[in-house]
């Protein structure tokens, strides 16, 4: 078994904590989430499906474009003023993997009281077929979490 790197470990060395210092809050995790696994674009419909107070939105939407997760492109439908529609950037794009995880981790140690699951299917694969996040090895294996090591390379 791997020993901890460190026990106290400090956001400059710590790749989860410098991380969350860019998407930890409550609210950039549900907007990059939205943006991501929901296709949401838009503030008014970031703020419709979050509910969320527009200063806080508007906050977190700065905050994610300035941390280079989302892009900010001005539109105009006809006969209204300017606004603004929010994409994913490539490093956007790339947590898609880590927000499938966390949802994938959710349904199963915290299900929605409802009991309605939401499932991630592969479009390519022809048949609807539920995927799931998994360590992979280089040669397209599958590798169990308990014989994952984590390892400081330079």
């Amino acid at each position: 078994m791997a020993q901890p790197v460190s026990a106290t470990p400090d956001h400059g060395s710590c790749t989860i904590g410098r991380v969350l210092t860019a998407v930890g809050d409550k609210w950039s995790l549900r907007l990059l989430c939205e943006a991501a696994l929901n296709g949401v674009t838009r503030f008014k419909d970031f703020q419709t499906v979050l509910g969320v107070a527009p200063d806080v939105l508007g906050q977190r939407l700065t905050k994610l474009v300035d941390e280079g997760l989302l892009t900010k492109e001005p539109y105009q439908e006809p006969g209204q003023r300017s606004r603004f529609r929010y994409g994913l950037t490539p490093a956007g794009e790339e947590l898609r993997l880590a927000l499938a995880a966390l949802q994938q981790w959710g349904e199963v140690h915290r299900p929605r009281p409802d009991s309605v699951a939401l499932t991630e299917v592969g479009r390519t694969l022809g048949s609807d077929r539920p995927v799931r996040v998994a360590f992979v090895d280089d040669e397209g294996h599958v590798v169990p979490a308990d014989d994952i090591d984590f390892r400081y390379s330079v």
